[in-house]
């Protein structure tokens, strides 16, 4: 369904449910889910709503205020609110955010612990992608038509409250030497890399740079180069043998931001994702 709230444009995308019965009493559920592109023109402020809200911001800015304190969330960040709270924000032009409205069991506890134990409504970690994935996902899912039950919708839920739970990881800044020795390695990933070129990048030693690296992103310098490959790979296959659309294609091999994922795999295949389709599919 299409919202029709100001400053929500035509490709925006949105969906309301119904708990059961038994899913009210016994289950956390889905209320809404959506996913949105936005003018400055969309806000919203409300005393008090009855669902725990949870964004994944995918491009652009918003600002919050919550409880009292205001906030300014962008790209990469997740905010976590419970709505029965004052609560208000608004777009900046070009945000697109995913988010969900969700109920049920212990919901609006386990909201407020999970925040207290951030300090903040606003979570900056290394497991933010993988909440957007989960919202991703079911926006997706009721896109191409499906019927969820009610174990999928509390399996969803619970899986985003955990990922936000999760103890809080040292956060990867644009700046940091390991930033600049993973973006050489999308831009360069194609060659042989080694180990001594990307410490040359960090500034640090071999031995230095292989253990911060592996335990930051959980592989070994040679291990994420081969898995660069191995997603590009994976998204050749895809685009030749399915249906998806590119954006769920760029999430599914982990790519957080679509035009990064489209500028990568350009540079692999010389093509953009919708040409390098157009082309298997003609042979």
């Amino acid at each position: 369904m299409k919202s029709v709230d100001p400053g929500i444009l035509s490709e925006s995308e949105c969906f309301s449910f119904q708990p059961s019965e038994i899913a009210a009493k016994t289950m956390k559920y889905l209320t809404w889910c959506g996913h949105y592109f936005c003018t400055n023109g969309y806000f919203m402020e409300r005393e008090t709503y009855p669902y725990v809200l949870v964004i994944f911001v995918r491009e652009g800015n918003m600002d919050v205020r919550y409880n009292g304190k205001n906030y300014l969330i962008g790209k990469g960040d997740v905010l976590l609110i419970d709505c029965v709270n004052p609560h208000y924000y608004r777009a900046h032009d070009g945000l697109e955010f995913l988010y969900v409205h969700f109920d049920g069991t212990s919901s609006h506890e386990v909201t407020e612990l999970i925040i207290q134990n951030n300090n903040s409504p606003v979570f900056r970690r290394s497991h933010n992608l993988k909440v957007g994935q989960e919202i991703f996902d079911c926006v997706q899912f009721f896109l191409r038509g499906g019927i969820t039950n009610i174990f999928q919708e509390a399996f969803h839920i619970e899986r985003i409250l955990y990922l936000l739970s999760c103890d809080a990881e040292e956060k990867i800044t644009e700046s940091s030497p390991l930033e600049r020795v993973i973006t050489y390695i999308h831009e360069n990933f194609t060659r042989t890399i080694t180990i001594e070129e990307l410490a040359k990048i960090a500034n640090v030693s071999s031995s230095h740079l292989a253990h911060t690296f592996k335990k930051q992103t959980g592989y070994a310098p040679v291990e994420y180069v081969l898995k660069m490959r191995m997603r590009m790979e994976r998204a050749m296959m895809l685009l030749t043998h399915s249906i998806k659309t590119v954006a769920e294609i760029s999430y599914e091999v982990g790519y957080e931001s679509i035009p990064a994922f489209i500028k990568i795999f350009k540079r692999k295949t010389g093509y953009p994702p919708s040409t390098y389709r157009k082309l298997q599919k003609n042979g």
